[in-house]
Parts: C-alpha cells; sequence; structure tokens
C-alpha cells in the first residue's frame, strides 16, 4: 500500500515497515518528544532519559504499529505513560527524602535556573505538585496545545476524565496563584 507503513506482525514479513522507515519516524518525532518530555517532568536530564527509554520501548513494540500515521500518537502514548510512571515514583520518593533530610526535593535544572523567568519557574513548582495525571492533561493541554480527544488518547482515558483532570488541575493552579489569567 503507498503512503502507509505496516510494521510486522509476529509471522507475516511480507507486511513489515521497513528499518529505514521506522527510524526516520523516530527521528521526525525525536524532539517533538524531547520537549513534551521536559515539560512534563520539568527537569532536562529526567527528559533526555525518559525519551530514551521510550525510544527504546517503541522499537521493541514496532510490530503493534500498524499505520505510520498513527506513529506520532503513539510515541507520544508511550511517553506519556512511562512519564506518568516516573512521576509517581519521583513524587514518593520526593516525599521519603523531604521527611528524612527536613529539605526540599524540588531542585531546578541549570536550564531552568538559565532562563530565569520566575513566573515559568512557579508555574513548574505548582505543576510538579499536583497528582500525576492532573499534571500530565495539564501540560497536553495548554503546553503542548492538544485538543481533548488527542490526550485521552495518549493517557488511555475518556475525555470526560481529561476535563475533570484539567478542571482540578486549574482549579489548584489558580488557588496556588501559578496561573493569571484565562486558560481556556
Amino acid at each position: 500500500m503507498k503512503g502507509t507503513a505496516i510494521l510486522e506482525e509476529p509471522g507475516s514479513p511480507a507486511r513489515a515497515m521497513d528499518a529505514v522507515a521506522f527510524d526516520a519516524l523516530l527521528e521526525a518525532e525525536q524532539g517533538a518528544l524531547s520537549r513534551l518530555a521536559r515539560r512534563l517532568v520539568w527537569d532536562g536530564e529526567e527528559a533526555r532519559d525518559l525519551v530514551q527509554a521510550s525510544l527504546a520501548d517503541a522499537y521493541e513494540k514496532r510490530h503493534l504499529l500498524r499505520d505510520a500515521k498513527a506513529g506520532p500518537a503513539w510515541l507520544r502514548r508511550i511517553l506519556v505513560s512511562r512519564a506518568m510512571g516516573h512521576l509517581r515514583r519521583r513524587r514518593v520518593w520526593g516525599l521519603i527524602r523531604e521527611s528524612l533530610n527536613g529539605g526540599s526535593a524540588l531542585e531546578l535544572s541549570p536550564e531552568e535556573r538559565f532562563e530565569g523567568v520566575e513566573r515559568w519557574r512557579a508555574l513548574g513548582r505548582a505543576v510538579r505538585a499536583l497528582p500525576a495525571q492532573q499534571a500530565t492533561a495539564f501540560t497536553l493541554r495548554y503546553l503542548e496545545g492538544l485538543d481533548l480527544d488527542s490526550i485521552a488518547e495518549a493517557m488511555g482515558i475518556g475525555r470526560g476524565t481529561v476535563r475533570i483532570h484539567l478542571y482540578r488541575a486549574l482549579k489548584k493552579l489558580k488557588a496556588e496563584q501559578a496561573l493569571e489569567g484565562e486558560t481556556s
């Protein structure tokens, strides 16, 4: 089929996407994935690690991709899933470290210090304090500009659930005064 790349299913190598086409998909999406990961975890080094792990996952699961046009959303879904698990683990370990050390577990990366925008850092702190699903929904909607259906697909939840997470995230961020103005 012209214009449609299908990755191999076990037992049907005739329908396989060649390695060059798969590599081209990964290369074309790597910048967007890096930007998304950075906005999800708010740390450059962690974001790079997440992207690399997600790309490795994608390579291992490449036989599941049926349509090359679905590739970007498929890669984003893998990254979001991995990032949500990372955020859950980081929050638990951050609370443990904070209670043991009496200090803050929220350290800024050199990139964030370089940017130096206090408002951006305040937003980052507020987003990190949100539950993982609320933070992910907020990031996908307001920082990545995805529509509700794309967010629902990336997170593997219903559109209505996305709206609930966004409503709660906005309410908390406004209460923390991390957001000013209208965010619709």
